[in-house]
Order: C-alpha cells, then sequence, then structure tokens
C-alpha cells in the first residue's frame, strides 16, 4: 500500500489510529446518541474510510509505474484525501460536541455543512471511478487478467451504487430509518442496523464497499478452484450478482423491512 501511493498510506493508517481513539472514548465517555454511543457514529466513518483509502492504495500499487505519475492519479489520490478527512473530521467533531453531523438543519450553518458532506462525499466516490480507468486503461497491471476485471468492476460498483443510494440515503429529512423506532437503540451490535424496520444504511454500505466485496469473492472463488473461477466471464457474475444483493437491500429497506430481523 506504501508503494501504491504513500499519502494515501499515511493518511489510511492515521484514521484507523483515530478510530483506536473513538472506540476508547466511546467505553470511556457515557454520552448516548440516537441511543448509542456520541462516539459510534465517528469510529464507523474513521474505519470505513480509512479501510477505503487503503484499498485505493493497494489496487494502485498494481500499476505501473508511469500510470502511478499521471494526472488521473494525482486526482484518485488528493480527492480521495481530501474529501475523506473533511467528512471525518467535520463527523469527529459533531460526534465530540455530541451533536448530528448528518440531517443537521437546526441552523443555515448545518445545513450547509451537510450540503458539503453530500458534495464531499460523491467527490470521494469518484476517486473509486478515476482509478477504475486507470486500471482498465493499464496493460500490465500486475493482476491475473480476471482478478483485473474484479478490481475495475468493484471500484465501477462503489461509485454508481454507492453514490446512488447514499444520495437517495442523503436526501430523506427524517434520517435512514424506514417504518421502524427512530432511534439506533437495539440495533445490529456495532453496526446498529435497525432490527424494528427497513434501514437505508444497508444498501449504501453495501454499494461502498463493492470494490471490496466484488474483487475478494472473486479471488474467494478462484482460490477454491469453482468451475468457470478464472475466466474473465466470472468476474462479471460477480459483480451482476452482488449488483442484484445492494438492490434487494434497498427495495427491503424502502418496504420498511430490517436486513435482519429482531431475533437476530
Amino acid at each position: 500500500m506504501r508503494a501504491g501511493s504513500p499519502a494515501l498510506y499515511v493518511v489510511g493508517v492515521a484514521m484507523l489510529l483515530m478510530a483506536a481513539v473513538s472506540g476508547l472514548l466511546a467505553w470511556l465517555d457515557p454520552r448516548l446518541f440516537q441511543g448509542v454511543s456520541t462516539w459510534a457514529k465517528p469510529l464507523k466513518f474513521q474505519v470505513s474510510t480509512g479501510v477505503y483509502l487503503l484499498t485505493l492504495a493497494l489496487f494502485m500499487s498494481w500499476l505501473p509505474g508511469d500510470k502511478k505519475q499521471t494526472r488521473l492519479a494525482g486526482y484518485v489520490v488528493w480527492v480521495a484525501i481530501v474529501a475523506g478527512v473533511f467528512e471525518v473530521l467535520y463527523i469527529t467533531w459533531q460526534g465530540a460536541m455530541g451533536l448530528a453531523s448528518h440531517y443537521n438543519y437546526a441552523s443555515a450553518f448545518y445545513s450547509a455543512m451537510y450540503t458539503l458532506m453530500g458534495v464531499g462525499a460523491v467527490m470521494l466516490t469518484t476517486a473509486s471511478l478515476a482509478l477504475a480507468v486507470l486500471v482498465a486503461s493499464s496493460p500490465t497491471y500486475a493482476l491475473p487478467r480476471t482478478m483485473k476485471h474484479a478490481v475495475v468492476l468493484g471500484l465501477v460498483l462503489t461509485f454508481v451504487l454507492g453514490t446512488g443510494f447514499g444520495s437517495y440515503l442523503g436526501a430523506q429529512r427524517t434520517g435512514h430509518w424506514v417504518g421502524g423506532a427512530l432511534t439506533d437503540t437495539g440495533g445490529m451490535p456495532l453496526i446498529n442496523w435497525s432490527r424494528s424496520g427497513g434501514d437505508l444504511r444497508v444498501a449504501h454500505f453495501f454499494g461502498i464497499h463493492a470494490m471490496h466485496f466484488v474483487p475478494s469473492i472473486a479471488a474467494w472463488a478462484a482460490a477454491m478452484r469453482l468451475p468457470g473461477a478464472k475466466h474473465v466471464a466470472s468476474a462479471w457474475f460477480v459483480a451482476a450478482g452482488f449488483s442484484a444483493l445492494t438492490v434487494w437491500t434497498f427495495v427491503q429497506a424502502t418496504q420498511g423491512t430490517p436486513f435482519f430481523p429482531n431475533w437476530f
């Protein structure tokens, strides 16, 4: 990862170190927000953004040297860092103050910051699309052809699904809950997805992490020597199946159905 992009590597590791601190504060600080620790949201975004940046660095490490020096590669690195740092710092600050970062319309300032967060989130996912172009246009990418396709498809889906479902999620004035209790209390451990109704965060999560799921599933299939796993078509099959799953979680949420029921 350091070889792929020293800047992405350093900032990604810093995010994970911040997450460790937030985890400690969640244990020490008794304050709650929406039924869970006020540090829960900063912790999740620090981990998610840190992993995102490190994954971009990993995928860049397999690019030939000349591709890493292009303007498009610079766009991937610095847009991801600037947008990611802005998002995480604001969410962490609001969490430390016991205030909402998302769906906060309490003042003109908070409304403006929420809009800027939306812009930053879109810019963050465009970095995955730009990297997909770099990888697809590289004839000497240091991965087997099937895995190269899986990486490209995962990056593209992160932009398409992550941005699409994220935009819908962000536009809901009442939050991410659908037909259930308007609180994270009693949600799934760690991720807090609602178990009393639909939760729009589920589809957004799968969409944003397509860049992890699609290559990982393709790599697992190849390691298990499943029939056709090393054929390029298998990468497209995995991407199609994952997309269908993500869309299904969105439809499920809009119908007010929890991803996992109360008994889970």
